[in-house]
């Protein structure tokens, strides 16, 4: 693309076209600027354009944009994605023209251009862009020089955003090689910018000036202390070491210190709150990483930051520097300093001052609860990412009882007992209670098996009959919603505490708080009684049974699915796994299925309109797996109300081409067939033929379920599959399957079922095919788990149909083929075998082979029948650890382009593993006592074998189990 009027012309018009309301315009400037996007020097052409004086602000500022994500998309070669990367020369040009023009931008654009420039820098800088430090820290020097602080903080921001690559790479000699050199040719430089602007600050604060003054200075302080962080982050640089007085003595005046003229206003103390969270990060880090050096600091800024926290108000602006800060104190609590804690009542002073301020509900606490209940549930039960006031506070507890543990408890306890005699006092004061309950359920240790957790700070039984359970009894499931929620929330957490008898009596009450209009109630509910239902006994048994659930099941139900029409709770996972969970323990009569498959195909059928909550919908599934399943076991009748009630939700799926649930309908379908008796119904063979088609298998996503359906469709209408050439089609997407690595145990999966159920007559005009395609696949691409799979085929194939005919039709392939398979394929392998059912199957053939095959017992082939035997004895008498070889196998990535809905087994609906060889229980007995017969037929000979080929353990091993079944070779 030629920079030429035309090009502005065309160029100014389609950003401008971009920003309109109307979408037809925009959406045609849109598709002519990704055509555009082809063409050689685009990037630099919107780059020059932004650049031009004589278009508006706003179309340069879409032009920014534009040029940004351009970038993201192109800088790098092509890959996969086949998008023509940016060309060497326009890559140059524009790391020439890029940070001049930064600079020389307004805000705005800057800050488009920046991320633009640390786009570049993250794949080029340093070693493919050596010139830009020197012009960025020239552009400083001449910015600071001038008190330009727009420039000075445009390049201080580009240089954090390329400079926060550094933090968290794997340490390599290359990674430090590049921060060497951006410590070599940086690190002086951003000192003496921190040095010069804490040097206006002072002057500035005590003379009382402007917030228009201070804000640029601090803003430039904490991209400095961003920096800081990034550039000690692997390793304590020796410059920093060499100026640690310089730095720590400005941290400890930034927390020290106050600014009042910024300060009066939310957004400069925001700033200045920024700016002491960045230095407590650094201070954390020095004291994570880098403690001895940083010891003779540290009592200064302990003191600077616990007085600090003592002013912080619980304002949510202010969630940040509380969090980093306390996060500081936590990091000393658990050090070799901890000694700075244990004077008189320091712990009592952090207590009072820090944590209980911090772990109290606040407003915006309220809010969250009421407004977003997800994200609460999300902050508040599952412990996420972020890191809130009330849960930091409580690592700060535990940090301290790492070393003072009588101490806390005592202190905390005491606190505990406080809050509760306030709220008894008052019961407008009711969130003293809240903060007491959440103090008790935070600093709860979790035993090493997860569900398990104890505490000292109270006893839990009185502590749950005296605070808890009147909450739990009151009548108004709507009152004090947040109590209610912390309340449950300590039952969930204390649950293998309570006596079976006891907690038996407040299920009622759970079912009753899942009619609560609260969200975070009605969810913690369902979770309490989920979570109930998975607690074991000391035996591993689980505590409650369908019996103890039984005499409120269908209220429990009918409450449920009464939840999820509660507004927003319409795909709330908490209720639709508690409904899963319930399902599968309970007794499931006729009564209790109607109304719940009813429920779930009504919910499906709403879903299916706009799949959004991925773990909601997995829930769906099981349940109407669990759900037919439980059912069917108890009385197969309710089969075809399932089938009646499932049949169009699965229909519209199949039928809509619903990516995100065809894994799951195909698998509820194969569920489906095999609880069906033969003949199939009509229905069932429509889908079958839709199976074969190859549209079907395009998908990779899809592969695993419709191999179940398919392996359900063999199992259970063999007659049908083998009419009008079905069973071609059949095999024809084993082989298709077999082929790729990514897939090939998903073909034998098929081609298994297929030998287990299929009569062999109308298997043999396709057998010797069947040979060829599995024996070109081991010549072009032999892996360790093709080569397992086709072992545990051919012993399928040995047990059902014979050793004669194995031979016979592996030979048909290429006359005496089957020798050098069995050298050079199965003797080796079939020591890899794992699994208690494929072992069995594979020893067990392999007997036989040895036993009966004029193969193996032609007096020419005694060293193939040693090392067959070895082999075998290998197999069962060795653990799978020293015998398992397992390699990594990469996906094909050809084969897996493009997004894919990923496969998500269903539990549930989990195919039964049938064992082939049901009559034989023990394969070693089995090897023994076959070695014996056959050793009576010529004897001497085997043992004399035996004692030339098998290797010494395994000779040993072969006696022992000789002797531990009676048996004796002659």
């Amino acid at each position: 693309m030629e920079w030429n009027p035309e090009t502005l012309q065309f160029l100014s018009q389609c950003f401008l076209h971009t920003l309109s309301p109307v979408p037809e315009p925009r959406r045609a400037a849109e598709r002519s600027l990704s055509g555009a996007a082809d063409l050689p020097n685009y990037g630099l052409a919107v780059l020059r354009l932004v650049a031009e004086p004589s278009v508006d602000e706003q179309t340069r500022h879409a032009a920014a944009v534009n040029f940004k994500n351009h970038l993201r998309s192109r800088w790098l070669p092509a890959g996969e994605s086949g998008i023509a990367p940016i060309i060497d020369s326009e890559k140059q040009q524009i790391k020439t023209l890029i940070v001049s023009l930064m600079l020389s931008s307004s805000p705005r654009i800057q800050s488009q251009l920046s991320e633009a420039l640390a786009v570049i820098g993250k794949h080029d800088f340093p070693r493919s862009w050596p010139e830009l430090l020197p012009e960025l820290i020239a552009s400083l020097q001449r910015a600071a020089l001038a008190g330009d602080y727009a420039s000075v903080n445009g390049i201080l921001g580009t240089a954090n955003s390329i400079f926060k690559n550094f933090r968290y790479q794997y340490r390599t000699d290359d990674l430090f090689l590049d921060i060497k050199y951006t410590l070599k040719t940086f690190a002086a430089p951003l000192q003496e910018v921190f040095l010069k602007t804490a040097s206006l600050i002072d002057p500035a604060v005590s003379s009382g000036g402007s917030a228009a003054t201070l804000k640029p200075l601090f803003e430039s302080q904490k991209l400095c202390c961003r920096i800081f962080f990034s550039l000690n982050f692997q390793d304590l640089p020796e410059f920093f070491e060499d100026h640690m007085n310089e730095w720590m003595g400005e941290f400890k005046k930034c927390l020290s210190s106050n600014y009042p003229s910024l300060e009066r206003t939310s957004d400069g103390l925001s700033l200045v709150d920024d700016l002491r969270a960045a230095v407590c990060e650094n201070i954390n880090l020095y004291m994570e990483k880098y403690e001895e050096e940083f010891q003779r600091f540290l009592s200064d800024f302990a003191s600077a930051v616990w007085t600090l926290l003592r002013d912080v108000s619980k304002s949510p602006s202010r969630d940040q520097l509380a969090t980093t800060a306390i996060k500081f104190l936590t990091t000393v609590s658990t050090s070799a300093h901890h000694a700075l804690f244990a004077g008189d009542n320091v712990i009592k002073e952090i207590c009072q001052s820090i944590v209980i301020p911090n772990v109290s509900l606040r407003d915006e606490d309220e809010e969250l609860f009421e407004m977003n209940y997800i994200e609460f549930i999300r902050r508040d039960m599952e412990g996420s990412d972020v890191d809130t006031r009330r849960r930091i506070a409580c690592e700060l507890l535990k940090g301290l009882a790492a070393n003072y543990k009588r101490q806390v408890t005592e202190v905390v306890s005491l606190e505990i007992q406080k809050l509760l005699s306030s709220s008894a006092a008052n019961s407008l004061r009711w969130k003293d209670k809240d903060c007491a309950i959440y103090l008790v359920v935070s600093l709860a240790t979790k035993k090493a098996a997860g569900a398990s957790v104890s505490t000292d700070l109270i006893d839990v039984q009185s502590f749950f009959t005296t605070v808890i359970l009147p909450e739990l009894q009151s009548q108004d499931v709507n009152s004090f919603p947040m109590l209610k929620a912390g309340s449950l929330k300590f039952l969930t957490m204390f649950r293998s505490h309570m006596p079976k008898q006891f907690a038996i009596q407040l299920f009622p009450e759970l079912v009753r708080f899942l009619k609560a209009e609260s969200n975070v109630v009605h969810s913690y509910a369902a979770s309490c009684i989920e979570k109930l239902l998975l607690v074991k006994d000391e035996g591993g048994n689980n505590r409650y049974v369908a019996g103890d659930i039984s005499p409120f099941l269908l209220q429990l139900m009918t409450n449920l699915f009464a939840a999820l029409k509660f507004p927003e709770s319409e795909e709330n996972q908490y209720l639709m796994k508690c409904i899963m969970r319930v399902l599968g323990v309970a007794e499931i009569s006729g009564e209790v299925a109607g109304p719940c498959i009813k429920g779930l195909t009504d919910i499906l059928s709403e879903v299916c309109k706009n799949p959004k909550n991925p773990i909601f919908n997995h829930y769906i599934f099981e349940s109407v797996a669990v759900l037919v399943r439980r059912a069917c076991q108890r009385d197969i009748s309710l089969l075809s109300a399932f089938e009646t009630s499932l049949f169009p939700s699965l229909q519209m799926i199949l039928a809509n081409d619903i990516s995100e649930f065809l894994p799951y309908a195909f698998q509820l379908l194969a569920q489906l067939v095999e609880l069906n008796r033969p003949p199939i119904a009509p229905g069932y063979m429509q889908i079958f033929l839709l199976l074969l088609s190859p549209d079907s298998w395009k998908r990779s996503g899809n592969v695993p379920a419709l191999v179940r359906l398919l392996q359900a469709f063999l199992q259970k209408a063999p007659h049908e599959v083998t009419q009008e050439n079905r069973l071609s089609q059949v095999l024809g997407i084993f082989e298709k399957l077999v082929s790729s690595p990514s897939t090939d145990e998903q073909g034998f999966y098929v081609l298994n079922t297929v030998i287990e159920y299929l009569d062999y007559n109308a298997i043999s005009p396709y057998i010797t095919g069947v040979w060829s395609a599995l024996f070109t696949r081991l010549q072009n691409k032999k892996t360790v788990k093709f080569q397992k799979s086709l072992v545990i085929f051919m012993s399928l194939f040995l047990v059902k149909h014979g050793p004669a005919f194995l031979v016979e039709t592996i030979n048909s392939v290429q006359p005496n083929v089957f020798t050098a398979i069995l050298e050079q394929f199965w003797i080796p392998n079939l020591k890899l075998i794992t699994g208690t059912l494929e072992v069995k199957l594979s020893a067990v053939a392999a007997t036989r082979l040895i036993c009966e095959s004029p193969v193996l017992l032609d007096p020419s082939a005694s060293q193939r029948w040693g090392k067959m035997l070895d082999s075998i004895v290998t197999l069962v008498s060795r653990p799978e650890e020293e015998r398992a070889v397992d390699e990594p196998e990469m996906p094909e990535i050809s084969e897996n382009v493009g997004y894919t809905a990923a496969f998500v087994n269903l539990h549930n609906a989990g195919k039964k593993e049938e064992d082939p060889l049901k009559d034989i229980k023990d394969a070693k007995k089995f090897l023994v006592d076959a070695l014996a017969s056959l050793s009576k037929t010529a004897p001497g000979k085997y043992p004399r074998i035996i004692g030339e080929t098998l290797e010494e353990a395994n000779q040993k091993a072969l006696l022992l189990l000789c002797n531990a079944y009676n048996c004796v070779m002659v």
